[in-house]
């Protein structure tokens, strides 16, 4: 890295920190929001009528189609599943067209579930026919919001394909998510951010049990000392000039199994209330409509 590089880093950095102008309206955002194997057709419709305005869909490459398809595992693609532009850009159309220019809109959370180039490259030129309509981020970390946001996620190879696609000087179509390293939990808060954000790399994204270590069914009361712990991720986060969200936070649902489950809604809700005091920015969620009802009858924390 070259000395001008680093120093608009640090300078980057020390500006997310003072402001980092993440929407209070994609403080729940719509976990895996798209079918699996025939079940959940209607999830993003739901996740829209629920009022939530952040959803997340994976991306597979199909052999069969010479396509990107929707699917949750790369590895198990049938080659009937939907295409981005099948699922998302088609209904959501007229929705996008009516948003405001100049507003944050709808946050798009784009999971890349191999390194396979096809559908980073498909991604990009997606975005890039759409890109009237699209949140941009310009080299020096300036945002020009739009009526639809894309964060990508999971694959860092991929993440790392679709950032050297963006011609040099040119701002970025979507921005992209970091995770602690191993995605492991760390006693020493401070080894999850070996590095600072970026213009491009905006989000840190981890596991709960980073927060609670437990799995989800097993974390058992909400603790003063996980408040703190969360907190000063948070904190430490935002000092190096980053968004944070956490993944995933259910109550009682079964379409993606149970194993991110608390228990009960009581549980679930106190887990919402502590993380957006502690001011953490987004967390995913299959809970929809339960997510819907507090966002509306919650106050944001800003």
């Amino acid at each position: 890295m070259t000395r001008a590089s680093f120093l608009s880093l640090i300078l980057y950095s020390g500006l997310a920190a003072a402001d980092d102008g993440f929407p209070a309206k994609w403080f729940l955002n719509a976990h895996n929001s798209y079918p699996e194997h025939g079940r959940g057709r209607d999830r993003l419709a739901r996740a829209r009528r629920a009022g939530l305005w952040a959803v997340e869909l994976d991306l597979a490459w199909s052999e069969a189609r010479g396509r990107a398809v929707i699917s949750h595992d790369a590895k198990k693609v049938r080659g009937d599943e939907p295409t981005l532009d099948e699922y998302f850009f088609r209904p959501l159309a007229r929705q996008l067209q009516r948003l405001p220019r100049g507003e944050p809109g709808l946050l798009l959370m784009l999971d890349f579930k191999s390194d396979h180039p096809g559908p980073v490259r498909e991604v990009h030129a997606t975005l890039a026919a759409h890109r009237h309509m699209l949140t941009t981020s310009a080299r020096d970390g300036a945002i020009r919001w739009g009526p639809l946001t894309v964060i990508l996620s999971e694959n860092a190879a991929a993440i790392a394909l679709f950032e050297k696609l963006t011609p040099p000087g040119e701002p970025y179509l979507a921005m992209a998510i970091r995770e602690p390293p191993d995605r492991k939990w760390k006693d020493d808060i401070r080894d999850y951010f070996p590095e600072p954000a970026t213009p491009f790399h905006r989000l840190f994204n981890f596991d709960w049990r980073n927060v609670e270590r437990d799995p989800n069914p097993n974390a058992g009361p909400w603790t003063a000392a996980e408040s703190a712990r969360l907190e000063t991720i948070v904190n430490l986060a935002r000092e190096k000039g980053y968004w944070t969200r956490a993944w995933t936070l259910n109550a009682t649902t079964t379409m993606w199994g149970t194993g991110r489950n608390f228990g009960s809604r009581a549980a679930l809700l106190q887990r919402w209330r502590a993380a957006r005091a502690a001011g953490l920015d987004c967390i995913a969620t299959d809970e929809y409509e339960l997510a819907g009802r507090f966002m509306a009858s919650e106050r944001p924390r800003r």
